[in-house]
C-alpha cells in the first residue's frame, strides 16, 4: 500500500490518509454523502453535492483549502456562504448593498465581457481551466441579484447566460446529470426573465444536450420548441436546426437529417452574427456536426472524408473543437477499417485532450484504445498504445 501510495503521488497519499481518520467528517451538513463527489479542476476543487431539498450544489473549493481542512470546516463554509442554486450566502448581501450603495457600476457590462472572455479561454484552454471561474462569477451574479444591486433584469438575464454556458462547460465534460441542472438554471431565470429569446437559447442547450446522450426523440422536440423562440435567419436559428438534423439522423431519418443540415447552411450563409448567442455556427461547424452524426450513425467512410474537410478549413482559435474533429475521425476510421489513419489521429487527439481536459475527446479517445487488438503490428498502433497507457497509468493509478 505505501508503494502504491507513493506511486499515486502526494496530493492522493494526502488525502487518502485525511480520508482514512475522518470519514464521518467529510460530509457538510445538508449534503448527503453518498451524493457528494469532487472533481478535479486546476487549482480547484469543484465540490458536487446534493442538498435536504434535493438540489445539486456546486462550490469551487481551492486545492489547497481543501486538503487543508477536508471535513465538514472547508465544505461547510462553502456550501453556506458560495453555493450556487441556494438560499446560502445571505450573510453576503448587506455587504454587497453596502459596498455597491449609489456606486455607479455598470455590472452588467463587466460580466457581459467576463462572460466572452471565459468563453474564448474555453475554446483555447478547455472548460477545465474555466468552469470554476464560471461558477465563481455565477455565486456573485446570484448575491447581487439577491442583494438588488444594480438593474435586476440584466442582472437576471446575465444569470440565465452564464447557467447556460455552465451547461455547456459540463457538456464538454460529459458530466451529463450537472449540464442538464444547470440548463434547468438557465430555463428557470429565462422564465422569470420574461424573455423568449433567452428561453429559446436554453431549449437549444437542452436540445444538443439530449443529442449528446442519444436521445433522439427528445433532443427533435426540444429544438421545436427552441424553433419558435428564435429569431428567422439568425445564427441562433442555424445552430438550433443543426441540433435537430444530428437528432434525426440518430433517430435513423438520414435523407431529413441531411436536408435540414444544408438547411442550417442556408441560414448560416444569409445570417448576421449575433453576439449574444450562436456565433460559434459557421459552415465548417455545421459540416463537423454532420459528420459527427455520419459517424455516430455507421456511415463511417463519408464521415472520415467530412472530417478532414473540416479540419483543413476550420479557422484557428479552436483547438479543443479540432481535437474533437481528430477523436471523432480516428473512431471512424478505425471502424471502417482504416488502421494507420486511426492511431495517427488518435494520438493527436490524446494530446488536445490532455492539454483542454476534454472529456469529448478523452471519451473517443478511450473508445478507439478498446477497437484496437494490442497485439497488432500495423505502424503507429505501438505509439498510440503507450501513449493512452501512460495517460491512463498516471490518471487512474492501480489501487489494486
Amino acid at each position: 500500500m505505501d508503494d502504491k501510495l507513493a506511486a499515486a503521488g502526494g496530493v492522493v497519499e494526502q488525502c487518502f490518509w485525511q480520508l482514512l481518520h475522518t470519514p464521518a467528517d467529510l460530509v457538510a451538513e445538508g449534503a448527503p454523502a453518498e451524493s457528494l463527489e469532487v472533481a478535479d479542476a486546476g487549482d480547484h476543487i469543484v465540490v458536487s453535492a446534493r442538498t435536504l431539498t434535493g438540489e445539486v450544489v456546486l462550490v469551487a473549493v481551492p486545492r489547497r483549502q481543501f486538503l487543508a481542512g477536508i471535513g465538514t470546516g472547508v465544505i461547510g463554509s462553502a456550501v453556506t456562504s458560495t453555493v450556487i442554486g441556494t438560499s446560502a450566502g445571505n450573510l453576503n448581501y448587506r455587504a454587497m448593498t453596502g459596498l455597491f450603495a449609489n456606486a455607479p457600476v455598470d455590472h452588467a457590462a463587466h460580466f457581459q465581457k467576463r462572460r466572452m472572455s471565459l468563453i474564448d479561454s474555453d475554446n483555447l484552454y478547455g472548460s477545465a481551466q474555466t468552469l470554476p471561474h464560471l461558477l465563481a462569477d455565477l455565486a456573485l451574479l446570484q448575491q447581487l441579484h439577491a442583494a438588488r444591486v444594480g438593474s435586476g433584469q440584466e442582472i437576471l438575464r446575465l444569470m440565465a447566460m452564464y447557467a447556460e454556458t455552465a451547461a455547456w462547460e459540463f457538456q464538454d465534460q460529459r458530466d451529463f446529470e450537472n449540464a442538464q441542472y444547470w440548463a434547468d438554471r438557465a430555463l428557470r431565470w429565462s422564465h422569470q426573465l420574461g424573455d423568449d429569446f433567452y428561453v429559446g437559447i436554453a431549449l437549444a442547450r437542452m436540445s444538443q444536450l439530449a443529442g449528446d446522450q442519444c436521445d433522439s426523440v427528445s433532443a427533435m422536440d426540444l429544438a421545436d420548441a427552441a424553433k419558435r423562440a428564435a429569431p428567422p435567419n439568425t445564427l441562433f436559428m442555424a445552430a438550433i436546426v443543426t441540433f435537430q438534423a444530428h437528432a434525426y439522423a440518430l433517430a435513423g431519418e438520414t435523407s431529413r437529417s441531411d436536408r435540414m443540415y444544408d438547411e442550417a447552411r442556408s441560414i448560416t450563409s444569409r445570417a448576421t452574427c449575433d453576439q449574444s448567442w450562436g456565433m460559434f455556427v459557421d459552415i465548417p461547424y455545421i459540416d463537423a456536426f454532420q459528420a459527427y452524426s455520419q459517424a455516430e450513425t455507421g456511415r463511417y467512410r463519408t464521415a472520415t472524408d467530412q472530417f478532414e474537410f473540416v479540419m483543413t478549413h476550420m479557422l484557428p482559435g479552436y483547438p479543443r473543437d479540432k481535437g474533437v474533429c481528430m477523436a471523432r475521425s480516428a473512431v471512424a476510421h478505425m471502424a471502417d477499417g482504416a488502421i494507420e489513419p486511426a492511431v495517427e489521429l488518435g494520438l493527436a487527439a490524446l494530446g488536445i485532450g490532455l492539454g483542454t481536459g476534454s472529456a469529448r475527446i478523452l471519451s473517443k479517445v478511450e473508445c478507439l484504445s478498446g477497437m484496437i487488438d494490442p497485439a497488432s503490428r500495423q505502424p503507429g498502433v505501438g505509439e498510440f498504445l503507450d501513449a493512452f497507457s501512460t495517460w491512463k497509468a498516471e490518471s487512474c493509478p492501480d489501487r489494486t
